[in-house]
This record gives structure tokens, C-alpha cells and sequence, in this order.
């Protein structure tokens, strides 16, 4: 068994802990380092516009478009080959290559880069492994690089073959964002919007039934309570009708409404909570003695953070 191929089917990357003592003195040297540096801090943390020949790394966890948290086993690093592209009315995409630390792996087709400076180790591009994401899965840059144009046959050993089918296996990862995507847009043409909410084990998507249908669709009520629900009580659906989640071991509801092209918001009962979006900008809400109501949102990421969660809420407008 090849030991390179024997960790990527089963990679366990285990959690380093180190004891540290680090003295007053030392702790306010630090601090004096830090304060002396006349850079901005915004200036360090600019996400640069997204383009072909970029370095990227991917999250190691995402929420996809049916509302499941996926995460991976092992950090990836993956190489943009094409411009941003649009998806949908609202989604944007980008094709990469998987980048491979493990250049003794590597045919004499691959592109192998040795200086180190780069990403901080030699690597490799698996330009045989290209994959389509969507752009919200990136996480931090990490510099340019260029490929090769030339390409030619070559012969794989028997652990090549093994390693490229591992590692086209492992970037299902990758597409997944795609996949999950376009199964959303298909189905979003029978509601009106939709929710996804992922806490802990916890992990629901609620939609909101269409309105003034003039041909409407027969929908199963089986999984989809809201039908369900206007079904036991002869009700109509208006436009001030919302999307609920009260799940126990939340110590709030959460309510979404949507109006027109933007989203309401609310959190009940009033408690200490932060709202923040996909490029972690924190969202202002007004609030009563009753509740926090967050107006004029997009569709798209936000989390929801409090002292009272034990995780940090993930929620999606669509």
C-alpha cells in the first residue's frame, strides 16, 4: 500500500496542543510591537477581487444550498483556471484545480512548482482534476500562479491511477457546492423563498408556498409543513405570512419574512446576539423590549453569534 494513498482515503489530521506560558513582560512587549505598527488593520484583511491564476484555500466546512453542513476531512488548496462566472440569477462560480502537496506523486505531465514561498511547500497542480465551485466557499487568498499551456500523454504507474482517482474522488467535496446549488434553483421555482438553518445536529430548510399561483403545482405535504399547515387551516398565504424556526435547544425563534426583494429578520425574545454576513460585516437591527428585527437583508450567508449558543448559527435566505 502506498503510504501517501493509504492517509488520503483515511486522513486524520490530529489537533495540536501546546502548553504555552508567555509573562507579563513578554505579553506587553507584544502589545508595544503591535501598537508601534502604523498599518491599518483593515488594510491586512482585503479580500482581493477573484480572478483567474489565483491561489486560494477552501473552507473547511460549508453550508450548501439543501441546507447541509458539509465539511472536509483534510485542508484543500485549489488554483482558479477560469474567470468568475454567474449561476442562476444570484449565484457566482469559478473552475479550479486542486493543488497537492505531495509531489512525489506527481507524472512527468504535472506542473510541479519548488519554490516554497508561494504557499509555504512545494506542490503540484491537478490540472486532470478540474472542478467548478461556487466562489462562497473560498476562503483566504494566497498568492498568483501560472500554468504551463503545454500539455502530452504520459504513462501512470499503478499508484498514480490510485492517487488521481483518490483525489478526483476527495474534490466531490468541491463540486458538491455546484450540485447542491442547481437542485435548489430547480426546486425554488414552487415557493416563494426559503430557509435554511443549521445549528449544531440541528439542520432544517422551511419554504414559503408561492402566492396567487394561477396554475398551481401538486406538492406532497409529507416534509413540507408549511403546506401543511395553510391545509389544516383553510388559510391563505399572504405576504405577511413568515417562516418559523423553534427548535429547543435555541434559546430564541427566529422568524424570516420576505418583502418584495429583500428579507425581515427577527429574533425573539430580545437577548445579546450578532448578525454578520457572508464577508463577516456585522448587520445593525432595532429592537423592543420584545425582539431584534433585522430589515433590508439580501439573499445569501449570515450567522448568527450570542454568548447564549454554544456554536455559531448558520442561516440562509433564498
Amino acid at each position: 500500500m502506498n503510504i501517501i494513498n493509504d492517509f488520503l482515503k483515511n486522513p486524520i489530521i490530529p489537533e495540536v496542543k501546546e502548553d504555552i506560558i508567555v509573562s507579563d513582560k513578554e505579553l506587553a512587549s507584544i502589545n508595544d510591537l503591535f501598537a508601534s505598527n502604523d498599518v491599518p488593520v483593515n488594510y491586512l484583511h482585503l479580500r482581493p477581487k477573484i480572478k483567474e491564476n489565483q491561489i486560494w484555500t477552501i473552507k473547511r466546512s460549508y453550508m450548501d444550498y439543501e441546507g447541509i453542513l458539509q465539511s472536509a476531512a483534510a485542508p484543500i488548496m485549489v488554483l482558479l483556471v477560469s474567470q468568475e462566472e454567474m449561476i442562476g440569477e444570484d449565484g457566482m462560480f469559478v473552475r479550479v484545480c486542486p493543488i497537492s502537496p505531495f509531489v512525489e506523486m506527481a507524472s512527468e505531465n504535472d506542473q510541479i512548482c519548488e519554490e516554497e514561498s508561494i504557499t509555504g511547500f512545494p506542490f503540484f497542480i491537478e490540472r486532470w482534476n478540474e472542478q467548478p465551485i461556487l466562489t462562497e466557499i473560498l476562503d483566504k487568498y494566497v498568492g498568483d500562479y501560472y500554468l504551463d499551456s503545454s500539455s502530452k500523454d504520459c504513462k501512470l504507474t499503478n499508484d498514480q491511477e490510485e492517487f488521481r482517482e483518490i483525489e478526483i474522488s476527495n474534490a466531490r467535496f468541491l463540486n458538491h457546492s455546484v450540485i447542491a446549488f442547481m437542485n435548489n434553483l430547480e426546486r425554488s421555482e414552487n415557493f416563494s423563498f426559503s430557509v435554511d438553518v443549521n445549528y449544531e445536529d440541528y439542520s432544517k430548510t422551511k419554504h414559503m408556498p408561492q402566492m396567487n399561483v394561477l396554475k398551481p403545482r401538486l406538492i406532497p405535504l409529507n416534509g413540507h409543513e408549511e403546506y401543511a399547515m395553510a391545509a389544516r387551516t383553510n388559510n391563505i398565504v399572504s405576504e405577511n405570512d413568515c417562516i418559523e424556526f423553534n427548535y429547543e435547544h435555541m434559546p430564541f425563534f427566529i422568524e424570516v419574512r420576505k418583502k418584495k426583494a429583500e428579507f425581515i429578520l427577527t429574533i425573539i425574545p430580545k437577548v445579546e446576539v450578532v448578525l454578520r454576513n457572508l464577508e463577516n460585516k456585522q448587520i445593525e437591527g432595532t429592537s423592543n423590549s420584545e425582539r431584534i428585527v433585522y430589515g433590508g437583508l439580501r439573499k445569501g450567508l449570515y450567522q448568527i453569534e450570542s454568548p447564549l449558543l454554544n456554536k455559531t448559527i448558520t442561516i440562509r435566505l433564498k
